[in-house]
């Protein structure tokens, strides 16, 4: 038991270092304003590896950690949004990819990361332009967290990483 739960704090904390140096160092500018990084599609593959709450606190802290160095006013909704995004895959299945609701997933939580950044684009500048001069870049940054995500999920599931990290 000891073991089990150390394994799923090392793999917490190194989950929340991974997002958090994916988005600092390794961002590509989208030409909207905002950029694509592998934050969310590591995001999704702790989700569907870390038990509650353990994954929705990787969700809200490694990206929080890059909001709090580099544009602490997303911080609050990042908290908030990416834990929501976290709920959206399971854990349960011998791989990542196996269970049905990990296949949808990433398309659902692009969405709700697309819907509720546009709600915060608003709140944050001007209104209804500032969602909507945001979308092209959210929709990209969905897109490429989808693409990332299967990529990095299908060869860990190759390597049989599921079993061979023993969070289950």
């Amino acid at each position: 038991m000891h073991n089990r739960n150390a394994r799923i704090l090392v793999m917490s904390s190194m989950f929340i270092a991974l997002i958090f140096i994916s988005i600092f160092f390794l961002s590509i500018p989208n030409g909207f304003g905002g950029f694509i990084h592998f934050g969310d599609s590591l995001i999704f593959i702790s989700a569907a590896l870390l038990p509650f709450p353990f994954n929705i606190l990787v969700a809200a802290l490694g990206p929080g950690l890059f909001n709090l160095a580099r544009g602490p006013m997303w911080f609050p909704f990042t908290i908030v949004i990416k834990p929501i995004m976290a709920l959206c895959f399971t854990r349960t299945g011998d791989t990542i990819l196996g269970p049905l609701r990990n296949k949808v997933a990433p398309f659902i939580a692009a969405s709700i990361n697309t819907v509720l950044y546009f709600g915060a684009n608003m709140i944050l500048f001007d209104g209804w332009a500032g969602g909507f001069a945001a979308l092209p870049g959210l929709a990209i940054q969905g897109a490429g967290s989808i693409v990332f995500f299967f990529g990095i999920a299908a060869a860990l599931d190759t390597l049989r990483a599921k079993a061979m990290i023993g969070v289950s």
